[in-house]
């Protein structure tokens, strides 16, 4: 089993492997895509969407938003869409900056930013049907307000939004709610097969993991996204369809 991280613990270090390139990759992603976490705007919605509100708002992160969390989007999105509900949900995924440990703040940036998910995990989803199309963007305070549920791909992405969350309710009131905190959730607590619930207490970053890295995000994935949507299917709605 994977070891726990304390999520309580807002110096949780940052590890290498958590699906972000090498340092000359990050260094050109910072000169070309830099941005200001605390001003940047959620991605834009076209005017359909804005004319619809969705009855639930869900939210998926992970370090760089380059491989789990886009991951998660896309599968749920899926799993939502066979269930005949896509309409009463906005989906979208996001990260806690890419491995920057100032990416939270006023003058703060995030690797990976515009990017699309990682040429693996596009490639290992497609197999399944799954379609990865978002761009890699952070957590930004108003993603604080606009969504239901917060979902956490481990530990340390746990700890990373609440210490983005802490900072922006001291220096920017107003701006989360105090009460965030019951938003935030591990993708893995919506386990629901005996093979992966005892197993993983997190969904293991891919990016060193090879093929079979990959694979094991989707397993978990699929199986953690349907939890998740037995966990908010309003009652009377229709059932999974295969």
């Amino acid at each position: 089993m994977p070891s726990r991280v304390q999520a309580s613990n807002p110096a949780v270090s940052l590890q290498l492997g958590r699906c972000q390139s090498d340092t000359a990759f990050r260094k050109s992603a910072h000169s070309s895509k830099s941005h200001r976490a605390v001003g940047i705007v959620p991605r834009a919605q076209d005017k359909a969407a804005e004319q619809h509100v969705p009855e639930h708002k869900v939210l998926f992160v992970c370090l760089g938003n380059i491989c789990r969390s886009p991951s998660a989007e896309a599968v749920f999105k899926d799993v939502v869409k066979r269930a005949g509900l896509l309409s009463s949900f906005h989906i979208d995924s996001c990260g806690t900056g890419g491995g920057n440990e100032n990416w939270f703040t006023k003058d703060g940036w995030s690797y990976h930013m515009g990017y699309p998910a990682d040429d693996r995990m596009i490639s290992h989803a497609a197999k399944r049907n799954i379609e990865l199309t978002s761009k890699s963007r952070p957590l930004v305070a108003q993603d604080m307000i606009d969504y239901d549920y917060i979902i956490a791909m481990d530990a340390d992405n746990v700890a990373q939004i609440q210490l983005a969350a802490d900072h922006w309710i001291v220096n920017m009131p107003e701006s989360v709610p105090r009460d965030y905190r019951k938003k935030v959730k591990l993708m893995t607590s919506f386990l629901r097969s005996p093979k992966y619930k005892d197993k993983y207490d997190e969904v293991p970053d891919p990016y060193f993991g090879g093929e079979k890295g990959f694979e094991l995000v989707l397993d978990l994935l699929d199986d953690a996204c349907e939890g998740l949507l037995a966990d908010i299917q309003p009652r009377g709605s229709k059932p999974l369809v295969a």
